[in-house]
């Protein structure tokens, strides 16, 4: 009896463990090491250095290819290579090398340990493809191109650097008191992230529901919301915790200042416009923008309409490629339905759009109170949380294996 109140440090696994506290009945999951140190290795040792490389190398064979004042630029490469007719070629080739590069990655290193290594691996070709489309069509920041160092910088670093005056912007408060504030933001983050994964233990993350949204008929509704809101809460902090990570290294080693990640989306968005263009995922927002919107935001109504879709379909398409990367990792026990996703990206360009309509009717200008403006957003984008989480259903589950999680004995 005298050793009951004494936590108890068990291993369950390689490189895994869990601390048991039987006094007050709870047993903290530590989860499972050798994945947490698997997913940040991939990202800071490996895909953060192959990127930096990579881009380097890329942006200088690529420059290679450009004329000056009729010129070639250099004489010391085959004369082939000064061809700019051969510029679309090469940057295509090189953009295709961008996008293959998680799966040749995957392939070297062989099964990873979790899908959510698999995640990271997905992301890095993500935002590696939309960086060099953004070289390729001179669509980003200015002076992100300068020299090749600033561009491999911009390439390298996860999050999205900031410019002014065509130079990487730096810091100009103190070094220290930036990163505590990330600090503190990663402290909250991190207790929002245990508590979804603790919830998401003992409920099987389908609290209220014997099966899982995506098979029941008309995905469960209203009974699921609350799963699906526990599972967009996951969502969340995956993204949000790794990105303030990167944000404080990026801070505290460089002092360079970068882009906003995330604006509380969960918690003040007043409308799905609101949601998508000011809060969620504003790296990603800021790519499309520029690649698929910036370039129509002269033209007429029709033009800038097609604009926003395009940027909504290409969200839906590269998570196409997300999920399959996931998929092609463990495809025996993978929901991937090809199009899902797709058609979830699809139906909230079309919710945006009714609701622009909608704004300009009487109902649309009446006044609401701010919370009630969120759950109205909330409720509107929930019930196709389906579409969406189906093809990482697996990596939400595995996850309260890998990370820390409460549980009660």
């Amino acid at each position: 009896m005298g050793d009951a109140h004494v936590p108890a440090l068990m291993e369950v696994g390689p490189m895994s463990w869990k601390l048991q506290l039987p006094r007050w009945g709870i047993e903290v999951f530590s989860g499972d090491l050798m994945g947490v140190m698997e997913m940040q290795l991939l990202d800071i040792a490996l895909c953060i250095p192959v990127r930096f490389i990579f881009g380097y190398v890329t942006f200088q064979i690529y420059r290679l290819t450009k004329r000056r004042e009729g010129k070639l630029q250099d004489k010391s490469l085959l004369p082939y290579l000064y061809l700019e007719e051969l510029r679309p070629l090469l940057a295509m080739a090189i953009g295709a090398a961008w996008a293959a590069h998680p799966f040749i990655l995957a392939m070297c290193l062989g099964p990873l340990r979790s899908l959510l290594g698999h995640f990271v691996l997905s992301y890095s070709g993500v935002i590696s493809t939309f960086r060099w489309l953004e070289l390729v069509a001179g669509l980003g920041p200015k002076g992100f191109d300068a020299t090749a160092w600033t561009f491999a910088t911009y390439m390298g670093i996860p999050v999205e650097v900031q410019f002014e005056d065509g130079k990487l912007k730096r810091i100009n408060k103190k070094r220290w008191r930036i990163v505590l504030d990330f600090a503190w933001r990663l402290a909250i983050h991190a207790v929002i992230m245990l508590a979804a994964l603790s919830f998401g233990k003992a409920t099987d993350y389908k609290p209220f529901l014997d099966e899982p949204p995506a098979a029941l008929p008309r995905f469960g509704l209203p009974w699921s919301i609350p799963a699906l809101y526990l599972h967009t809460v996951w969502v969340y902090c995956m993204l949000a915790l790794p990105m303030l990570n990167h944000r404080m290294i990026t801070a505290a080693l460089w002092g360079l200042d970068t882009q906003v990640t995330m604006r509380a989306p969960l918690s003040q968005s007043t409308s799905i416009r609101d949601f998508w263009g000011r809060r969620w995922n504003l790296i990603i927002h800021g790519l499309m923008k520029r690649c698929f919107f910036m370039p129509f935001q002269n033209a007429g109504p029709m033009r800038k309409n097609l604009a926003g879709l395009l940027s909504f379909a290409m969200s839906g398409l590269f998570h196409e490629y997300m999920w399959l990367t996931l998929h092609v990792a463990r495809p025996e026990s993978s929901r991937y339905v090809a199009g899902k996703v797709l058609s979830f990206f699809l139906v909230q360009y079309l919710s945006t759009a009714f609701e622009v309509l909608l704004g300009k009717t009487r109902l649309g200008q009446l006044a609401a109170p701010a919370v009630l403006r969120t759950v109205l957003t909330t409720l509107c984008i929930l019930p196709f949380g389906p579409l969406f989480l189906e093809g990482i259903y697996e990596m939400t589950h595995e996850s309260v294996n890998l990370l820390p999680a409460i549980g009660f004995l």
